[in-house]
């Protein structure tokens, strides 16, 4: 090769020196941006007369300055960060709501019994009265709009996050499937060693931008493509295809958002994979749903139906104004629209079918939800985490037929019947606390139908050997014909209209009966588990271990037509019962007996904000992750102008260099020529 060859290699390896040089200045600001580099050879030597001549030099590569290893951890940094700060933020929010005193409810619980106590200081005084009726509205409202706050505002944003998001991840798949294929196309005409750098810095870019919304796993291809999946492998990318995800209604409820996925683009039919979601901000919205919001919802609304039910009770165990048994302060709990509101039918039943579920005891309510799945005339019920309730499965009672599940606090009544095998497998959503906030409402509007005094029943033990504790719980119907009240004259055979409780050899059943030894229930009756025992026209609860062969007596005590007792005398300042709903304030009313109703959204406030201090400790620590993981792929791929400058000098002469050889080769070459001539 000659001098002048040799001159004009060195001339385009500077000038690629140059260019390269100058794509990166220019791209100096550029995100995403991976400074690129040049690398040259010398090219083999020409045998002359026994040795190898130099032959020039050649353009090897144009490389990315890139580390795969940092560039990852910078895509797990920005994942976590994001789904940590997108629960952070929704729990500050919620938090804010809980605990203030002017949105939480806390101060209208205090309210109310400072009312109640009101009450007790002077029941006959109408006034004193009237402000009980306002707290309790007051308080039903807080509740009501709590509900609001919560499902509408936050659950309603949470669901506009979601759809947005998803959007904008099917945008940038389907980006990154076109910058595959694109890349495919330049690996396939450019020579080896010169990959499409641009290309794949656009793509990094885009994938770090997914990385924000969801954790993906990168699989490199041979071509230079790559293949994404989501979760436990399900693809995302596969080439130049994308998987578009889909947000669907959960089967249960229809409010509910989910992400599916279908590897047929318009199927109908989708796969759920909401809870193969990893990292990045639509992880976290599904998260703070689920773990907090949700929850949040179902615990307040908890606390509302054991605070109107607590009420309703013992209003039913005093006497108001007038000596009249007492009626709801609350709607009731059990109101036959709320019981059907309760349940819904998965949208893959068979049939749709009318379930109603009804509280029975408001102190074991979990503020859990449960799924109830019929198969081969068997009920069985799971709760969040997957366990069976304790009592199932249980055969299928038929319709109107109350089934008790007191472990959870509930009955459940089918109204339409099930038949194998037309409805095996049909699955059912019991949310015995979700609407609680929203349905509680105050409906005593009469202040003289506060019930203040003490009822007219009164209990004794018959036969007591180990002083067992049976307490009204309710009054439930004083119209049952069997109810010991002044209403029912007793039958001309039995002395008395009291009614008989009794309690087997075995500690296990009890019966109701009338003087004369007949059942009133059609007992024996298995005691339950919450120790809630059924009578006619009322129930009552055993507190403590249940002992055997106890036997009790309810009768009416204040001087009726059949009794000449009068224990127990109506008087309109009496403030019997209003002291027992003062001391609701204090008694161990929710979660299995263990908290009072401030205790128990005290836990509330405390659980959610502990969730958000926690989530802004984590959020913290991955924002220094991301921060130095950035910096430390910065000064691998970053452009540095002072670097940039010197390589701009060192190609420039080097350039120059080259273009001297040139000139020296000509200058040879023409004086070879004027030897000749």
């Amino acid at each position: 090769m000659s001098l002048l060859d040799i001159g004009v290699s060195g001339l385009r390896v500077a000038q690629h020196g140059l260019s390269t040089t100058g794509h990166n200045i220019t791209n100096v600001n550029t995100e995403g941006y991976n400074r690129q580099r040049t690398e040259q050879e010398s090219t083999i030597g020409l045998p002359f007369a026994g040795t190898l001549l130099g032959n020039g030099a050649r353009l090897k590569s144009i490389t990315r300055a890139y580390n795969e290893f940092n560039y990852r951890e910078v895509l797990y940094n920005e994942s976590q960060y994001n789904y940590h700060e997108t629960m952070r933020s929704n729990a500050a929010r919620i938090d804010d709501l809980l605990a203030d005193s002017d949105t939480g409810i806390t101060k209208n619980i205090e309210e109310m019994f400072d009312a109640v106590n009101g009450i007790t200081e002077e029941p006959t005084i109408i006034s004193a009265r009237n402000v009980g009726i306002s707290t309790a509205e007051s308080l039903a409202k807080r509740f009501n709009n709590l509900q609001t706050e919560m499902e509408q505002q936050h659950l309603g944003n949470i669901n506009e996050e979601i759809e947005t998001t998803v959007e904008t991840i099917n945008e940038i798949t389907t980006r990154i499937a076109e910058l595959n294929n694109e890349i495919t196309v330049a690996n396939s005409i450019g020579g080896e060693g010169f990959p499409p750098n641009d290309l794949l810095d656009k793509r990094d870019l885009l994938i770090k931008e997914l990385s924000e919304k969801i954790s993906v796993n990168i699989i490199d291809l041979p071509d230079g493509s790559m293949n994404m999946t989501i979760g436990t492998g399900i693809t995302l990318i596969a080439g130049n295809i994308s998987v578009p995800l889909s947000v669907v209604r959960n089967e249960f409820d229809a409010s509910k958002l989910e992400i599916g996925v279908s590897a047929t683009p318009g199927a109908k039919t989708k796969s759920i994979i909401t809870q193969e979601l990893k990292g990045g901000s639509l992880t976290g919205l599904f998260d703070i749903r689920d773990e907090v919001l949700l929850p949040a919802i179902r615990e307040v609304g908890k606390i509302a139906i054991a605070y109107a039910d607590a009420f309703n009770r013992q209003q039913s165990m005093g006497r108001d104004f007038n000596g009249d048994i007492g009626q709801n302060m609350f709607k009731d709990v059990n109101d036959p629209q709320v019981v059907l509101d309760r349940v819904f039918n998965s949208n893959q039943n068979s049939v749709q079918t009318n379930v109603e579920v009804y509280i029975r005891d408001a102190s074991s309510l979990t503020g859990e939800n449960y799924t109830m799945k019929y198969d081969a005339g068997n009920i069985t019920i799971k709760d969040s985490e997957g366990n069976t309730v304790s009592g199932t499965p249980v055969a299928f009672p038929g319709a109107g037929t109350r089934l008790s599940i007191p472990e959870i606090g509930i009955d459940i009544e089918f109204q339409t019947n099930l038949a194998s095998p037309a409805n095996d497998g049909d699955e059912f959503l019991i949310r015995p606390t979700y609407n609680g906030a929203r349905d509680i409402e105050s409906v005593i509007t009469d202040p003289k139908k506060i019930a203040a005094a003490d009822n007219y029943l009164e209990t004794n033990a018959t036969l007591n050997p180990d002083n067992l504790s049976l307490d009204l719980y309710e009054i439930s119907n004083e119209l049952n014909p069997a109810f010991p009240g002044p209403v029912n004259g007793p039958p001309s055979a039995l002395p008395d209209q009291s009614i008989r409780i009794n309690i087997d050899a075995g500690a296990n059943t009890y019966d109701i009966t009338d003087p004369l030894g007949a059942s009133l229930i059609g007992g024996p009756i298995a005691i339950p588990a919450d120790k809630i025992l059924e009578g006619p026209g009322l129930r009552f609860r055993i507190d403590g271990d249940i002992t055997a062969n106890a036997s009790f007596t309810v009768r009416r005590a204040d001087n009726d037509a059949n009794d000449d007792a009068n224990t127990k005398p109506f008087g309109p300042g009496d403030n019997t019962n209003a002291l027992a709903m003062l001391n609701l304030q204090n008694t161990k009313t929710l979660d299995g007996q263990s908290n009072t109703f401030s205790e128990s959204y005290a836990e509330l406030v405390t659980f959610v904000g502990v969730e958000t201090q926690t989530r802004k400790i984590s959020t913290d620590s991955f924002e220094t992750l991301l921060e130095s993981a950035t910096e430390r792929n910065a000064a691998i791929s970053g452009v540095n102008l002072d670097e940039e400058a010197a390589n701009l000098i060192k190609f420039q002469q080097a350039y120059s260099a080259s273009s001297r050889i040139i000139s020296t080769g000509r200058d040879i070459f023409e004086t070879l020529l004027q030897a000749v001539r």
